[in-house]
């Protein structure tokens, strides 16, 4: 089990706003096996873990990949860097589920960088490759990746992230988008991941059996009602559930055995 955003939700907030080292502590405390949070990385290279492209401020005028990491630190007090993070998690010995939310621009790309490895090394040089999940839409992210971790040997789990947002879109768009999430099998194949992170919704109503028949993983978000947690916990097609209340998955967990 994954706590979502490092399990803040059922924490609180404290000191008026997020904390994910905080939310790390809780989420160790009750039991869970994972945290979930965001990378993206700031304008002086700085990887940083927040939720939202403005830190979380809601200001439109702040964004993250525009500002240095001391000017994002003035700005938004619930933004921690990737490195303050994996400290905690060093500590407490939880897995790090990591959700990809930069990309390396087209010409810093020809230019040879790669954000996402560098991130995605930052990782796992600290933590246990095999305790490391990494969650992406982005079909060039995952085969990335994918083909980082294969060079270098690391057993760390690639997951295409599958389901978004339909708002602003026509509703020719919207049923297109729509269709090619539960019919997703040429777009995963492209993405060389070796498993699949899907919304709650398209895991019911089809892709728990497909990734079943198929044979790969699959990591369910973000579940938080109290019986969809307990319907996702019982079934033994879902291989991992994120979720916004973690304690109580926990006990869930522990009263079904899985």
């Amino acid at each position: 089990m994954s706590a979502h955003r490092c399990g803040y939700a059922e924490l609180g907030t404290v000191g008026g706003h997020e904390d994910p080292l905080a939310g790390v502590a809780h989420s160790a405390q009750v039991g869970a096996d994972y945290c979930e949070f965001d990378v993206r990385r700031c304008a002086d290279g700085t990887f940083v873990v927040s939720h939202d492209a403005d830190g979380g401020t809601g200001d439109s005028s702040v964004a993250v990949a525009e500002l240095t990491w001391p000017e994002l630190r003035d700005s938004a007090p619930g933004v921690c860097t990737l490195d303050a993070l994996l400290d905690a998690l060093e500590t407490c010995g939880l897995g790090a589920h990591v959700d990809m939310k930069l990309r390396t621009p087209a010409e810093e790309r020809k230019a040879g960088a790669t954000w996402e490895l560098d991130a995605i090394a930052a990782v796992t040089a600290r933590l246990d490759p095999s305790r490391v999940v990494v969650t992406s839409g982005v079909r060039a992210t995952t085969s990335a990746i994918r083909a980082w971790a294969t060079e270098h040997d690391a057993p760390v789990v690639v997951a295409l992230s599958i389901g978004g947002n339909v708002r602003g879109m026509t509703w020719q768009n919207a049923v297109r988008r729509r269709w090619g999430e539960l019919f997703p099998q040429l777009r995963f194949r492209l993405s060389e991941a070796d498993a699949v992170a899907a919304h709650f919704a398209l895991a019911m109503i089809r892709l728990a059996r497909w990734t079943t028949h198929i044979g790969v993983p699959l990591l369910v978000w973000t579940v938080d009602s109290a019986w969809l947690q307990k319907r996702f916990m019982h079934d033994r097609r879902i291989w991992m559930v994120t979720t916004n209340h973690p304690a109580r998955a926990v006990a869930l967990r522990d009263r079904t055995g899985r």
